[in-house]
């Protein structure tokens, strides 16, 4: 019945459904399938094998494929720019201090961090600072899966504090050659009964400097106070996952597959540029070994005349049974971006970035190019909390535990977990979303305001600027005299 066929109780089926099991994709007999048996295995039996191997991809696919380095860029520059930035925000009635006393604190270690941050002794190889070292950790998580970022205690002539941090690369991150049988290590992640991490092996030793075998560094997650000293970090997605799988993993083949078939057309497009000819004969030989009856060659031997170049306003004598033929490459090709088109759309589609975000292409109506914009805005954010959980805001309680012990904050209580959690928190606010059309915005800022749906703070602090700056700002824009400097000039 039209590839259907019906049960006892009536019900239509698929001919080559089965009653081995409800789901025809699971169906022995179903001809789709009974070749794509997939392994079963957990997220670290899946990914751990394959790590090594997919961070080379990875890192190949950035170097010289133009639209991976663009994925992994764009995400960084719209997650990080320049670097995110903290706004302290204390509960004071928690506290049990004045407001006027938390609105100076959080002054006090907006200050200091952002000296702090901003020069290069908050990196352990005083290389980079804390808003570019944001953007290669962030990085180094999108191309290898993961990496490390480890408290380090470096004090120096031109530093305002000693803490600092260390980036390692996670492909240092590997087991030990001795002595592991007995503990649960995972690549270079060491788990307790429960399936904590309490340790990482770092290899200490750079491959390019030394020929010495790899020697491990075992570093506990925590001090002897249980506060963190290593700083893993790595998107996890699933349950049990000890490292993290490379942003390119699911598009690595299709991204390969498109760089081949692009080169390919390119290829073709430059051949098809040298106008060619291509002389046959019915004879043996390139022109059936008879050189000596082309009179305007007659010098000339075979294998040279086969190599022939054609120049302007030239004749060529021809033999008998001799002709020239020509050939039409058909290249450009007219469906090569319109497949290519599609491929990226699938890849989009597995990055979560839209088609018109990954290629840098706003072609269509507003309407779309904003919904593309806004559809992308909400991967970055949930990137942005991820980078602020993971790598700024640990960074921000390192740095204000310094200062406080150090007296250049008062912070009564701080030692107390609780009342140290109050005084570290803080909102981290980076770059907006672009904006298509400003006037359209700004209105819908102000309707937000006049139906009390949005406060100023928020609006301000939407737009990756510092609401307390600018109110400082606009206050002394509104002096009696920034306004008579204003009528002079």
């Amino acid at each position: 019945m039209n590839g259907y066929t019906e049960t006892q109780s009536g019900i239509l089926i698929p001919e080559h459904s089965s009653a081995d099991s409800p789901y025809r994709s699971t169906s022995r007999l179903n001809p789709a399938v009974q070749l794509w048996n997939p392994p079963e295995a957990t997220a670290d039996e899946a990914i751990l094998p394959s790590l090594s191997a997919l961070r080379n991809q990875s890192h190949d696919l950035d170097r010289n494929e133009a639209i991976a380095r663009g994925a992994i860029e764009n995400t960084v520059s719209n997650v990080i720019a320049d670097g995110l930035r903290p706004q302290a925000k204390l509960d004071h009635e928690v506290l049990g201090i004045p407001e006027a006393k938390a609105r100076e604190f959080e002054k006090a270690a907006e200050r200091i961090f952002s000296l702090h941050a901003s020069s290069v002794y908050s990196d352990f190889t005083r290389a980079n600072p804390f808003g570019i070292n944001q953007a290669i950790a962030l990085r180094a998580v999108l191309l290898d899966g993961d990496c490390l970022i480890l408290k380090r205690y470096k004090p120096g002539p031109g530093a305002i504090l000693g803490t600092c941090i260390q980036i390692i690369e996670g492909s240092r991150l590997r087991n030990p050659m001795m002595g592991s049988h007995d503990r649960d290590i995972r690549e270079g992640v060491e788990l307790n009964e429960d399936g904590e991490a309490i340790a990482y092996h770092i290899v200490n030793r750079d491959r390019m400097r030394s020929m010495e075998p790899e020697q491990t560094l075992r570093i506990p997650r925590f001090d002897a106070d249980g506060n963190p000293i290593v700083l893993h970090l790595f998107h996890s997605r699933l349950p049990g996952q000890t490292r993290g799988e490379p942003f390119l993993a699911p598009v690595v083949e299709r991204f390969k597959q498109i760089s081949r078939y692009t080169e390919s057309e390119i290829m073709a497009a430059v051949i098809s540029a040298f106008f060619s000819v291509f002389v046959t004969s019915e004879g043996l030989g390139p022109f059936g070994d008879r050189k000596d009856a082309h009179l305007a060659s007659r010098q000339i031997n075979t294998q040279a005349r086969s190599r022939e170049k054609f120049g302007s306003g030239m004749l060529l004598n021809m033999l008998p049974g001799e002709k020239v033929e020509t050939l039409t490459p058909g290249r450009p090709n007219a469906n090569y971006q319109p497949f290519i088109q599609a491929v990226l759309q699938q890849i989009g589609m597995g990055l979560s970035i839209p088609f018109e975000v990954l290629t840098q292409n706003f072609q269509s109506s507003y309407t779309a190019a904003r919904a593309a914009l806004l559809e992308s805005w909400k991967f970055v954010m949930i990137r942005r909390a991820w980078a602020v959980s993971k790598i700024c805001q640990p960074f921000y309680d390192w740095v204000l535990a310094e200062a406080v012990s150090m007296s250049m904050m008062s912070a009564p209580g701080f030692s107390e977990t609780v009342k140290r959690r109050i005084y570290t928190s803080a909102e981290w606010v980076g770059p907006s979303m672009p904006s298509i059309d400003r006037l359209k915005d700004a209105k819908a800022d102000e309707t937000r305001l006049a139906t009390r749906t949005a406060s100023r703070r928020s609006i301000v602090e939407e737009s990756g600027k510092d609401f307390e700056k600018m109110e400082r700002e606009i206050a002394s824009d509104n002096s009696p005299g920034w306004t008579a400097a204003k009528e002079i000039a």
